[in-house]
């Protein structure tokens, strides 16, 4: 069958039509893939066109088809949209989309990166090891929202911590917890902390920045996490502005540095080391002096046991004598003799000064007082007690026979001789309270000794 050169004509007209659309097609980074075209917003594409590469993980996996600027003021934003023309190849919730160029002038291409495994450490203090698929949850906006899964779940030794974490590991052991977080739009610090907790009867991994910095809840529409390019100029002016604050804070340093501050740094350093240095010597002197004084020490704490210990015995005593019923009546007895001279005496008491026998009585009896009340607080020893009763008896005994002899005097008509017992009897009145009072000075200089 011989075929037209009309027929040929036509045939060359389709190929090169068809090599012609596709061409422009390709041109126009559009693809014949029946794949779901993804569309994503960013503020800045730096340059990118369509037909650009999409890579995942360093291969590439599809094309760039559209990239369109929509101006709405302060909101406006470039509309990208992709196609992943590699079949059985699945976009990850939450995944990373960066726009990155190969080299410093090469072609840019549009990054895809699957959301990374992460790994917090929590000291082991009991055994709550968390479940594959448990949740995990974070603070944001001053409340805790569900942003992740527990991959896995394990317990290793302390020693195979990171540095940047081994500080808040006081254990021997450590749960190593991986987790990824599927939330759209969050992206968190390198290294976090956790610890396990228990919401509604259910364990959940709690994580957060080693800071506790607050963090944003991301608000967006894009199951991605969309990370914006940085210009070279944005990023010349960043390092522009970093050395300029560093230039600043240089000259605040040189003025603050100058000959004078530098010269009193020196001296004062020198100081602070001789200080240090008397401080030690001084030290050293003291531990020399503790050591040298240790059986003094121990000799002084023995004297002062072994007198505490005399001194619970006095007192022991003291109140043996304030409990003794004896004394009571021998001092009722005492006080009514003397009552007794005293009326006695009210008929010749006119033979004498009346006012100096009267404050010398008085002061007899005020001491004798005194005397028995110190007696009775101040000993328990039944041999002094006897010895003090029997001479407050003797006492009794005396007054009783002044009484007697007074009454026998007053009954006679003998001024003479009544004229003398006043004599005697203010004279030993007197005596008596001289007597009294260098008792009573004896037991206060007693009780100030104890």
């Amino acid at each position: 069958m011989k075929i037209s050169s009309s027929f040929k004509v036509g045939i060359l007209t389709i190929v090169a039509l068809s090599i012609l659309l596709f061409t422009i097609l390709w041109v126009k980074g559009r693809s014949f893939s029946s794949a779901e075209r993804i569309i994503v917003h960013f503020k800045d594409v730096n340059g990118m066109r369509p037909g650009s590469g999409v890579q995942m993980m360093g291969l590439r996996v599809g094309q760039v088809e559209e990239i369109t600027p929509v101006i709405e003021g302060e909101n406006s934003y470039v509309k990208l949209k992709f196609v992943i023309t590699e079949p059985d190849i699945d976009i990850p919730k939450a995944s990373m989309l960066t726009i990155q160029q190969s080299g410093l002038i090469g072609e840019q291409f549009l990054e895809i990166t699957p959301p990374k495994l992460r790994s917090v450490y929590i000291p082991v203090v009991n055994q709550q090891l968390l479940t594959v698929d448990s949740d995990v949850e974070i603070l944001l906006d001053e409340k805790y929202y569900d942003v992740g899964k527990v991959k896995k779940s394990q317990i290793l030794s302390s020693q195979m911590v990171p540095e940047e974490v081994r500080d808040s590991i006081k254990t021997n052991y450590a749960y190593k917890i991986d987790y990824y977080i599927n939330l759209p739009g969050l992206i968190v610090p390198t290294f976090m902390k956790g610890q396990i907790v228990t919401t509604n009867g259910v364990k959940k991994l709690r994580i957060a920045p080693l800071d506790n910095s607050p963090i944003p809840y991301p608000h967006q529409d894009s199951p991605y996490t969309i990370v914006e390019p940085m210009r070279i100029a944005n990023f010349m002016d960043l390092q522009y502005k970093a050395a300029e604050s560093l230039t600043e804070m240089t000259g605040v340093v040189n003025e603050l540095l100058n000959d004078k501050m530098i010269a009193d740094l020196t001296k004062s350093v020198s100081n602070f080391k001789d200080l240090t240095a008397q401080a030690t010597t001084t030290l050293e002197k003291a531990e020399k002096l503790i050591d040298s004084s240790k059986n003094d020490i121990d000799a002084m704490l023995w004297l002062l046991t072994d007198a505490t210990n005399n001194f619970n015995k006095l007192a022991t005593n003291i109140n043996g004598v304030v409990s003794d019923e004896r004394f009571k009546p021998a001092m009722f007895e005492t006080a009514d003799a003397i009552s007794n001279m005293s009326k006695q005496l009210a008929p010749i008491i006119g033979a004498v000064n009346s006012k100096e026998f009267a404050e010398d009585l008085t002061s007899l009896m005020g001491n004798l007082k005194e005397i028995s009340t110190s007696v009775n607080q101040m000993t328990k020893d039944e041999h002094l007690k006897q010895k003090i009763s029997d001479s407050i008896d003797n006492l009794n005994i005396t007054m009783c026979e002044v009484t007697k002899a007074l009454e026998t005097v007053n009954g006679t008509g003998d001024r003479d001789n009544l004229k003398q017992i006043i004599n005697d009897t203010s004279e030993t009145i007197e005596n008596l309270k001289k007597f009294s009072e260098k008792l009573n000075k004896r037991f206060l200089l007693f009780r100030l000794m104890f």
